[in-house]
């Protein structure tokens, strides 16, 4: 009984001393990184400790792909996003973005793998992140209206139909009413203009954009590699009188 007993016991005793030694240690996995769109400078990706500065390929469109430079153990649990970011939150935090850019995890199949998860689910990791170029609303306010069908557009790139406040027995008061167009990509020209008056009314764009009245070109703040700081054009102004 002696005996048998201790066969076992040698051969745990093998056993721990091989893992001492760097022998039968857990299966480590690298961790690869393939990021989509990247135009500008700025990203830097991380997980488990680690940070890998991103710089946009040499051939414009070209995709970007880097391993970080530790491979992690089976079982460990990565989370593959831009340094600082939370893309868990509400808001969302984004981390080290790019100048002009956000890059989120890829969300279109097959390239939808997960950018957390744990060492070994899968045989191999690898983390897809796409990169948009940031794009900005165009926003502000419209007084004085009464009529209807008035029609306000960005050039021909959007528009939209802005309908009188009304009180409480559906009469236009003339109070202010939001104006919200859509988005304008950064480093791009925008032109706000009355496409369609209102019924028995004159409209036109008195204020706002960098040439107060209404066009300009689409700037961002992006100058510490992060989308927060931005809003858009806000202090677009349309002012209604009646028609002569």
């Amino acid at each position: 009984m002696k005996f048998s007993l201790a066969r076992p016991a040698l051969a745990l005793a093998v056993m721990a001393t091989l893992a001492s030694c760097g022998g039968g240690g857990k299966a480590t996995y690298p961790v690869n990184v393939t990021v989509t769109g990247l135009q500008f400078p700025g990203l830097t990706m991380s997980t488990n400790g680690m940070d890998v500065d991103v710089a946009p390929p040499a051939k414009a469109g070209d995709d970007v792909s880097f391993t970080f430079p530790t491979e992690i153990e089976y079982g460990v649990i990565y989370n593959v996003v831009p340094k600082g970011a939370n893309l868990t939150t509400t808001p969302v935090s984004y981390g080290k973005q790019p100048l002009h850019q956000t890059c989120l995890p890829a969300s279109t199949y097959p390239r939808s793998l997960p950018h957390s998860a744990t060492a070994g689910q899968l045989a191999r990791i690898q983390v897809n992140y796409d990169c948009t170029v940031n794009a900005y609303p165009l926003t502000g306010v419209v007084k004085g209206l009464t009529g209807t069908g008035l029609v306000v557009a960005n050039g021909s790139s959007s528009s939209v139909t802005v309908s009188p406040a009304l009180d409480a027995n559906n009469k236009p008061t003339g109070a202010d009413v939001a104006l919200v167009l859509g988005n304008v990509t950064w480093n791009q020209s925008y032109g706000v203009l009355i496409l369609t008056q209102p019924t028995g009314q004159k409209c036109s764009v008195t204020a706002g954009g960098d040439n107060g009245a209404g066009g300009g070109v689409m700037k961002d703040t992006n100058t510490s590699y992060s989308i927060t700081e931005t809003k858009g054009v806000t202090d677009l102004v349309v002012t209604c009188v009646a028609s002569s």
